[in-house]
């Protein structure tokens, strides 16, 4: 790391910039992880797309199906992939303590410039067993740590409390997944001069780093949905908003609307929600390595697939990726 403990945030006040991506993880037919695939993709989002940090091994990245061994060497190849040319933050969260400290000392080995940890699932249920949860990791930990905050946990992060662990030291940043304008909003207003605070909702970044200063797009797959290579609106749109060209923005905006529709048709939530399914699908249809979800993630019905690919060829994105 090139920063101490004490330094975190400091440190991620001034590097965290630019749009990172949300990787999915792939996988081969026999259902391995596909190293070679990962590779691919992260040298593509970097040399092709413009992509300046990475979050791996998250919920893009199905580490709910990855085992400890696996989640390792996917830190390990983002790490060195991006070393020297893209920023990483690894999602190093378990429902065992001492599991997330073993992949967060991991992630510092390999090189990463921070970890990031969701809600605590099981076992810490109010302010004070959340509080302790992070506590005790980041006390055994010297990598800045960010939060994420984000619901489909079965927890969500107060205000008050995300207040409070911004005090531990190498708490540097939060990426804010609760849909609540007013939460994030209340988030800014106690964090926002100590923390990085990130916004994930792609359709948020423009407003977001217009009026609210957000640094950074950190994290979603649309940076490599919406995007292929000789075609880089988010890249376009970030750096117009750094420029004050905000006519040229709102037009890159706009102009994202159709990919924009898609995204929220078939990225749901609920008994009946294949995210995951769908952003494997778009990935493939790009030119990307993908295969499909693991298991219990149930793959695309024929009919489903049909459906989406008209869908998404009828915004012209597939267009582009031929020519």
């Amino acid at each position: 790391m090139e920063y101490t403990k004490n330094e975190a945030k400091a440190y991620c006040k001034e590097k965290m910039t630019g749009v990172w991506a949300a990787l999915t993880t792939p996988f081969m037919a026999s259902g391995e992880m596909d190293e070679e695939g990962l590779r691919a993709n992260v040298r593509r989002c970097i040399d092709q797309l413009g992509v300046s940090g990475f979050f791996c091994n998250g919920l893009m990245g199905e580490y709910w199906s990855l085992n400890p061994e696996e989640r390792k060497r996917a830190q390990h190849i983002v790490c060195e992939e991006s070393r020297g040319k893209a920023q990483t933050i690894p999602h190093t969260a378990h429902i065992n303590i001492s599991e997330a400290i073993e992949l967060t000392h991991h992630a510092e080995e390999v090189g990463a410039d921070y970890a990031i940890m969701i809600n605590p699932v099981y076992g810490a249920n109010d302010d004070d067993e959340i509080f302790l949860f992070f506590d005790t990791i980041a006390k055994q930990t010297d990598i800045g740590i960010s939060l994420f905050n984000q619901p489909k946990s079965g927890t969500t992060l107060s205000p008050e409390l995300i207040e409070r662990l911004s005090d531990i030291p190498n708490i540097c940043c939060i990426k804010n997944a609760v849909p609540s304008q007013e939460h994030m909003k209340e988030v800014r207003r106690r964090v926002g001069d100590k923390i990085v605070v990130c916004d994930p909702d792609e359709g948020n970044m423009l407003v977001s780093m217009a009026h609210f200063d957000m640094q950074v797009h950190m994290s979603s797959p649309c940076p490599f949905l919406y995007q292929v290579p000789d075609y880089t609106p988010m890249i376009d749109l970030y750096d117009a908003v750094k420029k004050g060209d905000m006519v040229t923005a709102w037009n890159i905006y706009y102009e994202l609307e159709p990919l924009r529709a898609v995204r929220k048709k078939y990225f749901t939530t609920g008994p009946n929600g294949r995210t995951t399914a769908y952003i494997k699908e778009w990935s493939k249809l790009l030119g990307m390595a993908a295969g499909d979800p693991r298991p219990p993630v149930v793959t695309l019905t024929d009919k489903q697939r049909t459906e989406f690919q008209a869908d998404l060829a009828a915004t012209g994105i597939l267009d582009k990726v031929k020519a």
